[in-house]
């Protein structure tokens, strides 16, 4: 008896669990989540179970988006297997990493679209994330206030054509962005849709918000991905093409101008001087002709090609040879409420037929 007594002291006091712990899987918005840049190593696929793990837990229907090679799609077939609602699609080898983000945000059919980095949605508080980026209606971008020295003096250049092509360029920032579904639409439809996944433009329709972390990536260095740095520069150049053509056709008419003053000038010379310099006039002559005949020709062609630009329209082209996935959203919710579908109910046996007399 008095070891029964003793043995009731030692328990310990009961407690109530988390409300959290009973948190109901939201049944009003679908999430979608992409990656288009994930290593085929366990680790990648361990942490991909993790997000597919935290994101039931507050979301009934989501889908995870993958974009790989297609040397790597024997590798993810697992995966597809064993995460439900997992879409896996195979592109090219050595399609480049902002054409990959398009393919998914395309191909994404949530009301909330991440486009993520494994490592840093791991790590990043992903419930939260989503959530800032639904109450705020903007795009949030996931934020770390400590840089190192080194990143903050490569960026600058990036920033600076990035801030005269019209958008917030910073390759320290990190690549995850939350975006609703409306805003998304918008980024898809912008004129360079690959710089406005991964660097919003500055478009008042587009405002954006941060999502600060204290979390740290280990595979995030200063000089991680020099290959796509370079892209990335090349990319600002090319799109700033229009800009760099008005600059053109504006010198091109000055030096046009310059050269017809040039010529007027000439002909006063001859006409006003007695004697000129042997060889004066012609030299002279052919100085200016050429000044005129570079200038016109340099204008024509500057505005020919903005003509072109304005004009031409973004193709369209299958860049998705194949898609494999396991996806059924509206499944587990038939099996809750025990609806059993048409097509998935047995045929009713046929009628005995009565005995003929």
């Amino acid at each position: 008896m008095a070891c029964a007594r003793r043995s009731m002291r030692r328990r310990p006091p009961m407690r109530e669990p988390d409300a959290g712990a009973f948190r109901k899987p939201r049944e009003d918005v679908v999430v979608s989540v992409c990656f288009s840049e994930l290593s085929a190593s366990p680790a990648a696929f361990a942490q991909l179970r993790d997000i597919a793990a935290r994101l039931d837990t507050a979301y009934r229907f989501r889908e995870i988006i993958l974009v790989v090679d297609e040397a790597d799609r024997a590798a993810f077939l697992d995966v597809v297997r064993d995460v439900p609602n997992t879409r896996l699609f195979v592109v090219r080898a050595g399609s480049e990493y902002y054409d990959r983000r398009v393919i998914a945000a395309e191909e994404s059919i949530g009301d909330l679209v991440v486009l993520g980095h494994p490592g840093e949605v791991a790590a990043l508080d992903i419930i939260a994330f989503l959530d800032r980026a639904e109450s705020d209606n903007a795009v949030t971008m996931a934020f770390r206030p400590e840089r190192a020295p080194v990143k903050r003096l490569l960026a600058w250049p990036f920033i600076a054509l990035g801030k005269l092509a019209g958008f917030n360029v910073d390759p320290a920032e990190w690549q995850s962005i939350a975006v609703p579904r409306t805003l998304l639409n918008l980024m898809l439809a912008h004129d360079e849709p690959r710089l406005a996944l991964r660097f919003p433009p500055r478009d008042p329709r587009l405002p954006r918000q941060w999502f600060r972390t204290q979390a740290s990536v280990a595979n995030r260095t200063a000089f991680m991905g020099l290959g796509r740095r370079f892209g990335l520069l090349q990319t600002l150049l090319v799109y700033l093409t229009p800009l760099i053509l008005s600059v053109v056709a504006v010198s091109s008419a000055l030096l046009m101008l310059v050269g017809l003053a040039y010529a007027g000038w000439i002909i006063g010379a001859a006409l006003l001087v007695e004697r000129l310099a042997p060889g004066w006039l012609t030299t002279n002559a052919m100085l200016a002709v050429s000044a005129t005949f570079m200038g016109i020709s340099t204008l024509g062609l500057s505005l020919g090609l903005q003509h072109v630009l304005k004009q031409q329209r973004r193709l369209k082209h299958a860049a998705v040879p194949e898609e494999v996935n396991r996806i059924d959203l509206f499944q587990q919710v038939a099996f809750d409420l025990n609806v059993v579908l048409e097509s998935e109910a047995p045929l009713p046996a046929p009628l005995a037929q009565p005995p003929e007399r």
